[in-house]
């Protein structure tokens, strides 16, 4: 099957879309995408640097080659931008720069009435995802969207756990176990700053928490509903970095329910995503209810890897293949990307990784901030 022809540039139901940040993802995946998708329009580029380093994408371009591939400007300031006769006609924006900007820029584009694809995590401030939860809320009631890339809840394997834990199948949800394991190398690197160094801005910490274990808890909340109440955390932190590697976290819910979050730096060698490595990263989700239970585990660089399974009294379902985070580069992006979605899941994941770095610290256990 052949693809769709590109549209031209003055097609009025192409989707015209501003890119905040262009780093990594940005580079490698976000741009390219958007130019092989026949309903979108790139209409300008966003980033304060005149140039960026990546440790997943080492042919990283300076904005100004970036400007001439993509045949559009490239503003420093997105306030600057939306000051722009561009911004007039634009329709959305992908925020992918750095985490502790999120709330600013996400709160400039409701202000614009933009929908708004933002990247995980949020924020890493619980008083900054309030702030961009309502204004999720605004946008809502203007038919806009606000959607953060948990692309891992956009499979059809998501959906289908989410739907069968809404039907009873496995009874009320009483505990889950979920955890995530990638290289160590990769919070270990001194040159990988915005993932590893100290934590800037209102972040409460920096490492495997904000940057993994926020798509582990993302699937959690969005499958089971759950809303998590209070957190005791203990972290191992990098001797080089000072990244956290290892994260052990009890989470109590609302309803009684807990949730035991693990996150490990402890593979040998690189990652899939941006290196030779065949390996991805290894994730365990466990569900169990008062009836049943549901298990979805496997490595995220390999479809064949693992499996739905929901067992319970008088009820047993297979669904073939483990798809968690969507990093293939091919294609016009995720699932999330071409979804958009709801942004109070992402709420409570920073909600839970706020109190986890408090907890570490403090010893003891963290409230949820209400």
């Amino acid at each position: 099957m052949e693809p769709p022809a590109k549209r031209s540039r003055e097609d009025p139901q192409r989707a015209r879309v501003v890119l905040c940040g262009a780093g990594s993802w940005a580079q490698g995946w976000h741009l390219p995408q958007l130019q092989r998708d026949p309903s979108v329009e790139l209409v300008a580029i966003v980033d304060p640097a005149t140039s960026t380093w990546s440790k997943y994408n080492l042919d990283m371009k300076p904005t100004k080659e970036l400007a001439e591939m993509y045949e559009v400007p490239v503003f420093q300031d997105f306030a600057e931008f939306l000051r722009s006769s561009l911004a007039q006609r634009t329709d959305g924006v992908i925020i992918s720069s750095t985490h502790t900007t999120h709330c600013s820029l996400g709160l400039q584009a409701a202000e614009a009435k933009l929908h708004i694809f933002m990247e995980k995590p949020m924020t890493t401030s619980s008083i900054e995802a309030r702030k961009l939860l309502c204004a999720a809320k605004d946008l809502k009631s203007l038919g806009k969207v606000f959607m953060v890339n948990h692309s891992a809840n956009f499979t059809n394997q998501a959906l289908r756990a989410r739907e069968i834990l809404r039907a009873g199948k496995i009874g009320e949800v009483e505990h889950v176990t979920c955890h995530m394991i990638r290289e160590r190398e990769f919070f270990e690197d001194l040159q990988n700053q915005l993932w590893v160094c100290s934590s800037e801005g209102s972040a409460a910490g920096n490492g495997f928490a904000w940057g993994q274990s926020c798509h582990t808890l993302a699937w959690v909340y969005f499958v089971t509903g759950l809303i998590p109440q209070s957190v005791f955390c203990k972290m191992v932190y990098s001797k080089k970095t000072g990244a956290d590697i290892f994260t052990s976290a009890i989470i109590e819910c609302t309803n009684g329910a807990t949730i035991t979050c693990q996150g490990l730096a402890g593979l040998p060698g690189g990652n899939s995503v941006g290196s030779a490595s065949a390996t991805g990263k290894l994730i365990e989700n466990k569900i169990f209810g008062s009836k049943g239970c549901l298990l979805y585990s496997g490595d995220d660089a390999d479809p064949g890897s693992g499996q739905l399974e929901v067992c319970s009294d008088g009820f047993h379902e297979v669904m073939p293949g483990f798809y968690f985070e969507n990093t293939t580069k091919e294609g016009f992006g995720p699932e999330s990307l071409r979804c958009f979605g709801d942004a109070y899941v992402s709420l409570q994941v920073v909600l839970t990784i706020e109190a986890m770095y408090e907890s570490a610290k403090s010893g003891s256990v963290q409230k949820i901030r209400e």
